[in-house]
């Protein structure tokens, strides 16, 4: 298992999380008027907005460009799959640091159950290539990210009523709709069709259960966010409505 090639990404994603911190406040006179608490969670966001660009970009050129990846669905490694899974690994891995040590600020149990089982099934795949079109898949969720986190900037700064916030609600809806509720279909597709692959008897079974136990925990996290966004707009719209009567 080489996991330390993660270390140097958790160093860096560490690294800009105080660098920004400090220069955030140092420079940005409305970042210094925010409670402390509130600091913390904008730049724990902006350095997993970070992560999630990078790591889409590479996820998609995956995707896009690497046709060895979809004659070896089950079995497979690249060198920018386990660049993007390390970098994963990574970030992961010190957010996690982060939440213990800032528990009191962006410490929640969502989040410590996802960066726990998104983990485990980077480190198979980086380690093994296994599963590899399915974990593929799965980077192209952190799209949604983006505008999640710039939802939650824009309600920070108080810029609920700017067009930017409408904008980003109706785009972020649809892209988390796309990556993380739309994808449930290849990606749960695939992986009963691994069954009838000559390789998968030689897949060990708790490699196996990891990958069918996290897909279930992941899966049903996003669809329990997906309803939240939803209950988020519904309200909203209800809100609008009132205020026209």
């Amino acid at each position: 298992m080489e996991i330390y090639r993660a270390v140097p990404f958790s160093v860096i994603f560490a690294s800009i999380f105080y660098i920004s911190l400090y220069l955030f406040r140092k420079y940005w006179v409305s970042f210094n008027r925010l409670d402390a608490s509130v600091q913390i969670q904008f730049i724990s966001r902006v350095v997993s907005s970070i992560h999630a660009l990078i790591v889409t970009l590479l996820g998609s050129y995956v995707l896009i460009a690497d046709h060895d990846l979809y004659s070896n669905k089950l079995i497979y490694k690249s060198d920018i799959i386990i660049l993007n899974y390390n970098m994963v690994i990574g970030y992961l891995f010190i957010d996690f640091l982060l939440m213990i040590y800032y528990k009191k600020d962006i410490f929640e149990w969502q989040f410590v159950l996802h960066h726990l089982v998104s983990s485990a099934a980077c480190i198979i795949s980086s380690n093994y290539g296994y599963f590899a079109y399915i974990a593929a898949l799965r980077t192209l969720s952190e799209a949604s990210t983006l505008f999640v986190n710039f939802r939650w900037f824009l309600l920070t700064l108080n810029m609920k009523d700017s067009k930017w916030y409408i904008i980003n609600g109706i785009i972020g809806f649809i892209s988390f709709g796309l990556v993380r509720i739309v994808t449930l279909i290849p990606i749960w597709k695939v992986f009963f069709e691994y069954i009838s692959y000559t390789q998968w008897p030689t897949i060990p079974l708790i490699f196996k259960l990891i990958c069918l136990i996290a897909g279930v925990l992941l899966d049903s996290l996003n669809i329990y966010w997906f309803y939240r966004i939803i209950s988020i707009i519904t309200k909203s719209v209800k809100s609008n409505q009132q205020k026209k009567d």
